[in-house]
């Protein structure tokens, strides 16, 4: 279940990312899709690394 989750938390945020390509200029929203697209990505891959147990 959690790789069918990253999945779709990666297709979103490469969504997100085409969404804010189509938009002109420099905008609230724009800034708002990117960010949501790098939080997506980034909780993605932190799901998947193993905690360090460093002692």
């Amino acid at each position: 279940m959690k790789i069918l989750g990253a999945v779709v938390a990666v297709c979103l945020a490469l969504f997100l990312f085409y969404q804010a390509h189509d938009m002109p200029g420099l905008s609230l929203e724009r800034l708002g899709y990117i960010a949501g697209a790098i939080i997506l990505i980034v909780v993605s891959i932190i799901v998947f690394v193993p905690p360090r147990e460093d002692q």
